[in-house]
């Protein structure tokens, strides 16, 4: 691909698999990697990645953020999304730059914007100039399963191809290794026994977590915390046991710091609601009350958009919606409902400072 790069058309590469299974790091070192090859081929070649949840609530903002991180020279001000990717590809063009972008948490995009056909224009980019090879030579769609197809047209389906790479769930001894490496980096020697990481290790390898490292990440991060504050100098199985009875393996520190202002605050209001009642549902009326009274002690004006915030935390998975009278926190049993919630009512409240 990089020694042909001037005759190259754009290859679509889909990568599959639940969450906390490396996707997204895997494929931000294959960027770092193949940007150094290209240097030492001769190739000017530019790696964006573009995570869905973060940078592309829709099409405008995505394509706008996607012309940000290529150059700060194009003004996107004026522009429609069709006009903005026409200018991505003729300022690559223009400076003989080559690139391949990945686009994170596609599933999700299509999921909130299914009539946007956001798959189109990405996999479409030779179509500006027909016949011409393309700047864009390649582009990755990261999802957690194939089921985000069902809301594409067959016509978009078939643009993207046959090129999946799946990700399977981290076994035990993988799971063990990641982590091992990284108590390397973070903790002082001796300070993570062999029997807490083997716990660990368990917690994250079983359900219901089934592998997703990002648990178990989370689970030596505030254990050590927890250790730290006791004034111990080394992370115990029984802070592991505390920190563990207290997260929710559906909700990690990752969602929570990708969520917006608004975000934050609706599932702070949702947390106090369910703490109030003592209920694991409450309705949407007592929701949006304790909303306003948060947004109050904030001094933060409440947003007119509030349906479509609470929306958003439905589809990533942390709000569970059976009606407009039952809302919950997604993967929380009612008997350990009190301690996850004092624990996320906590990890908010530093988030919104």
């Amino acid at each position: 691909m990089i020694k042909d790069v001037k005759d190259a058309y754009p290859r679509f590469t889909q990568i599959i698999g639940p969450t906390g299974t490396g996707k997204t790091c895997t494929t931000i070192r294959f960027g770092e990697q193949i940007t150094e090859y290209a240097e030492k081929e001769g190739v000017d070649l530019k790696y964006i990645y573009v995570n869905c949840k973060v940078d592309g609530a829709t099409r405008y903002v995505l394509f706008r953020n996607l012309v940000r991180k290529l150059t700060p020279k194009i003004s996107t001000r004026s522009l429609s999304p069709e006009e903005m990717l026409r200018q991505f590809v003729e300022y690559l063009k223009a400076e003989n730059i080559f690139s391949i972008i990945t686009f994170d948490e596609i599933d999700y995009f299509v999921q909130i914007n299914p009539k946007d056909h956001i798959i189109y224009d990405l996999t479409r980019t030779t179509e500006t100039s027909p016949g011409e090879p393309s700047p864009i030579i390649g582009e990755i769609f990261i999802a957690k399963s194939l089921r985000w197809h069902e809301r594409l047209d067959p016509g978009e389906k078939s643009t993207l191809g046959l090129g999946v790479i799946e990700f399977p769930r981290y076994t035990s001894p993988q799971v063990r290794e990641i982590l091992s490496s990284r108590v390397e980096e973070a903790f002082h020697p001796g300070a993570v026994s062999e029997e807490t990481l083997d716990l660990v290790s368990d917690i994250t390898a079983n359900p219901p977590v089934n592998g997703d490292i990002r648990v178990g990440l989370d689970l030596l991060y505030y254990s050590g915390n927890l250790a730290e504050n006791q004034g111990l100098n080394r992370v115990l199985p029984d802070h592991v046991r505390k920190v563990y009875s207290e997260i929710n393996p559906s909700i990690t520190s990752e969602d929570i710091m990708n969520l917006d202002k608004n975000g934050r605050l609706i599932l702070l209001a949702l947390v106090r609601s369910l703490r109030s009642s003592g209920s694991a549902y409450v309705g949407l009326r007592d929701l949006r009350k304790n909303y306003e009274v948060i947004c109050e002690e904030f001094n933060l004006k409440p947003t007119e958009r509030f349906e479509e915030h609470l929306q958003d935390l439905i589809y990533r998975g942390i709000v569970d919606m059976k009606s407009l009278t039952e809302l919950g926190i997604s993967g929380v049993s009612l008997i350990d409902l009190d301690q996850f919630l004092s624990s996320l009512a906590e990890k908010l409240r530093k988030e919104m400072k």
